[in-house]
């Protein structure tokens, strides 16, 4: 049996021959990272009680913590349907004990409208430290709104059809294929589980 440690997302035990090293930047830039964080904080956020200036306060520690992490995040294979990153290089740099390029720190405001959007599907509001870009889009697989500036992602007709008979995607889109896409627009929270699945599902893991 491999080495174990322990995910940086979810601190279950992993071997290190199945986790991925990533950057401080590619688990930050992730709304689905946050909002399984967010999540795992409900207690103490609700326990606030409805204090909006607690609650932004709390907020605004959390990616701090965050975002203030040198050193790379070694993460589960669960959890890698989190994020979007080189598969291959990231479990190089996992078996390797090596540290990515750009690895280090970030500034909260690079990536504090994607924690503020995973704040807003788990608590229902907005911080209010972070400013609210205007809706774009929806996602036509899970109908998250899609606002101005997010990264998206867009699967065709075909790859749909393959990834439903192979159960990557466990239920169609929710919209006919758009004309001009050839197919459905996907949030980056759906696009980064469809690429892990597919990953897996390819591999044989």
């Amino acid at each position: 049996m491999g080495k174990q440690v322990v995910c940086d997302a979810c601190n279950s035990k992993v071997q290190r021959a199945r986790s991925y090293c990533l950057t401080t930047t590619t688990v930050v830039l992730s709304e689905a990272y946050w909002r399984n964080q967010f999540q795992r904080l409900t207690d103490m956020v609700h326990a606030l009680g409805r204090d909006e200036r607690m609650r932004t306060a709390a907020f605004d520690g959390i990616i701090r913590q965050g975002a203030g992490s040198n050193t790379p995040w070694l993460i589960c294979e669960d959890c890698s349907e989190y994020f979007a990153f080189d598969r291959a290089a990231a479990r190089e740099h996992a078996l390797r004990g090596s540290v990515p390029e750009r690895s280090g720190a970030v500034a909260p405001g690079g990536f504090a409208q994607f924690a503020a959007a995973a704040w807003e599907h788990v608590f229902g509001r907005w911080p209010a430290t972070v400013q609210q870009p205007t809706i774009g889009d929806t996602c036509d697989f899970c109908a998250k709104k899609i606002y101005r500036g997010e990264f998206v992602g867009r699967i065709g007709v075909g790859t749909t059809e393959q990834y439903l008979a192979s159960g990557v995607l466990e239920s169609p889109p929710l919209c006919p294929p758009r004309d001009d896409q050839e197919g459905w627009l996907s949030c980056m929270v759906c696009m980064n589980r469809v690429v892990a699945r597919a990953d897996r599902a390819g591999s044989g893991r």
